[in-house]
């Protein structure tokens, strides 16, 4: 079989002066969502219910629904692609917003899609790599990451010799169950695993696991700068990745996603998206 070489860079550590002023932003952000109703660009309503959403780094939105709809909103709120067909991908992450990445569990198959979801390149996940591919993720150095729930091991496929180059067992405190498994990732240099009845377990760049972030039933988590973030509830919670510090803001209204750009927040609920200019 062949392995795509995907085009994701891997992310530098941000700069003080950066993270001061993602700092600033976010509060701007959640004051906006918070008080400052004026600020807010358009409610978008969609028809089915909305169970992923993700940004991209140019900032635009994307979403997934229930009934397996792709779509794409600039930062102002249109829809620029709408994708209908079947099967809903298991895990999407537009990276770039030109070269997408889709895994189809069913399907043991990941995709490279353009920005109009067309699939521009398919690559079958052999046996002989992973018995049960759960969860999969394009990594920073242009390879592949695995979850396979046969072995309960975090593997990781080199491109471009076509061999495994990381295999290690996920180890938990409780009893493992497949379907807990939600949601994988890797971000400056990290490994991100969500398990829902657990938490955000972090790994390093061999796949040894290094600290759990313990929150349960999440849904999803993001990244602004070296944070880690998510939504619970009515606040959002921080996590700096290489500090450990945490801290929390508080929204207005709850929320099932909150996403945080140069430009926009998005709150996102069951089926309706709320846009808010940053400044």
């Amino acid at each position: 079989m062949r392995y795509i070489v995907a085009n994701h860079l891997q992310h530098p550590a941000i700069p003080v002066y950066t993270k001061v002023y993602i700092l600033i932003l976010v509060g701007i952000l959640l004051y906006t969502t918070a008080s400052a109703q004026t600020r807010k660009i358009k409610t978008l309503e969609v028809s089915d219910t909305i169970r992923y959403a993700a940004v991209d780094r140019p900032g635009e939105l994307y979403i997934v629904t229930t009934s397996g709809q792709l779509q794409k909103f600039d930062t102002d709120g249109q829809l620029v692609a709408l994708h209908k067909d079947k099967p809903a991908p298991t895990l999407f992450d537009p990276r770039d917003g030109s070269r997408l990445f889709a895994f189809f569990r069913e399907l043991r198959q990941y995709q490279f899609l353009n920005p109009s979801f067309e699939a521009v390149q398919a690559f079958s996940i052999d046996s002989s790599f992973a018995t049960e591919p759960w969860l999969a993720c394009v990594s920073g150095d242009r390879n592949i990451w695995l979850f396979d729930v046969a072995d309960w091991t975090l593997k990781k496929i080199n491109t471009t010799t076509g061999a495994l180059s990381v295999e290690e067992v996920v180890e938990t405190t409780l009893p493992k169950q497949k379907t807990n498994y939600t949601f994988l990732r890797e971000y400056q240099g990290f490994v991100f695993l969500l398990d829902v009845s657990e938490g955000i377990l972090i790994f390093n760049s061999v796949g040894k696991h290094i600290r759990t972030i313990s929150v349960k039933n999440l849904s999803y988590f993001n990244f602004l700068g070296e944070e880690l973030y998510y939504l619970q509830d009515d606040a959002l919670h921080f996590f700096d990745l290489f500090t450990t510090e945490t801290r929390e803001q508080k929204l207005a209204t709850p929320g099932t996603f909150a996403l945080i750009t140069d430009e926009r927040f998005f709150l996102i609920r069951k089926s309706a998206i709320e846009i808010y200019r940053a400044q």
